[in-house]
Formats: C-alpha cells, structure tokens, sequence
C-alpha cells in the first residue's frame, strides 16, 4: 500500500499494470442495502437503556452526531470528531495519526489505527510498539476530501502528528460546543463518538465480529455490551406474531 507524502495524492487510486487480463467484477453490495430507522423512538428509548443495562456506555445517534458536526465550525476540531465518529478510534488513536497513516491500496482508502487504550497521559513509545494494527477503510468522500485539504494545508511531514493537541483540549472543546446546543442528559466526550460508531454500524445489520475488529477489541464479547439497543426496545419482535 501506498503511503501518503505531500507531494503524491494517496487517496487517488494509483495505476497498475496487471500481469494477466481480469474479467470484468460485478459490483456486490453488502446484502442489507438500506434500513429505515426510527431515530426519534430510538431517542426516547435511550434513557431506558442506559438505565436497566450494567455498564452500558451513554452513546448519541446519527441525527444528533450531525447536529454536532454541523455547529462545530472549527476544521480541525470538526475533522477530529468526524474520524471518531467515522471510524470509531479512540481520541488517543486519532490524535496519534500522521499523514502516513493513510494509504491506499488500489481499492480503498485506508487509515491505519494503532489500538491505544485511553490512560494518563500521552502513550508511551513501548505500549505504541506493541499495540495492534488495523486498517479502516474511509468511504466518504467528503471525509476523504477534507482530510486530504487538512494535511495540505498543514504541509506535514510524512510521520508528523496532524493534530498537535491534547485529549483534554478536544474534551473541553466537545463539552464547549455541547452547552452552546443546549447541554445533554449525560456527558458527552470523546470516547461517546465511538460508542456511538458501533451502535451505528449495528443499526446497519453489520457483523459483530466486523464491528469488533473495526474497534481493535480483544475479543466479541467486549462488543456486545453495544446490542443492548437492539433488544432492549423488544416490543417490535413481537409484532406479527399472532397468539390465537
């Protein structure tokens, strides 16, 4: 995979000649194409949700993510939340990312993630060297786009961080940006982007085991705390099934 540097567009696709001629690919989409979603019912639930369920993490949905983005007129910061948001890193992860964190193999754009769990202080070089890789293809290209102007403007280095801020300043500025809309029933910081992110992807029928590889947990039984919203709102499971 190609990695990016300021004088080559890596979220181009790079021409390659091929050794043998393929056959043309037929385009397969991921089998749900679309779901309807009631967002305001899944709002009203929430409350019940974080109530009745051990440790469940508080978690936004779509709509109101957007509405944050949409009143976050800072670039960076904007951009900060909508890779949380958008790839389910932790804050830690994404501030970590430099411009040789994106590549692109042909077929999809992709961030490279180093999984560093939150703890005091900036990680250290010994836990970033053993932490675990993955790879999260972007598919907006509106992202793509205003990642790639950032990194431009920015002109940074292959290997310089393209966020040089803190974790607490992007917490501050959430929490800022949070009151000027009205406050929330709970906190609302960083990691509530990627709770939100993988409640979002099981909205949208996605695999659990997928949706625990995107997060880099050590296992699927960290990720089903997350399907407490699907069945928690139990009702409609049993529309249609007729008892007499």
């Amino acid at each position: 995979m190609d990695n990016f540097y300021p004088t080559r567009n890596v979220f181009s696709p790079q021409a390659r000649e091929k050794l043998f001629q393929e056959r043309p690919v037929v385009a397969n989409a991921f089998p749900i194409n679309s779901v309807h979603i009631d967002w305001d019912r899944l709002i009203a639930k929430r409350p019940y949700v974080l109530e009745t369920v051990d440790e469940m993490p508080a978690y936004l949905l779509k709509p109101e993510v957007v509405k944050l983005l949409n009143n976050e007129h800072n670039p960076q910061q904007r951009l900060i939340l909508d890779l949380m948001w958008t790839v389910g890193g932790r804050v830690s992860e994404v501030l970590s990312l430099t411009p040789a964190s994106f590549s692109n193999d042909g077929y999809d754009v992709l961030v490279r993630l180093k999984t560093l769990k939150q703890g005091a202080g900036r990680p250290s070089k010994r836990a970033q060297a053993r932490s675990k890789v993955r790879h999260i293809p972007l598919k907006d290209p509106i992202l793509l786009d205003r990642i790639q102007t950032h990194i431009r403007a920015g002109r940074f280095r292959s290997t310089e961080r393209i966020f040089p801020i803190t974790r607490q300043t992007v917490n501050n500025r959430i929490n800022r940006l949070v009151e000027s809309l009205g406050g929330a029933p709970f906190s609302v910081h960083s990691h509530t982007f990627r709770h939100s992110f993988a409640i979002h992807l099981l909205l949208h029928g996605r695999p659990l085991k997928y949706i625990s590889q995107l997060l880099g947990h050590s296992s699927v039984q960290c990720t089903e705390i997350y399907t407490n919203v699907l069945i928690s709102d139990a009702s409609h499971f049993l529309e249609g099934v007729d008892f007499h």
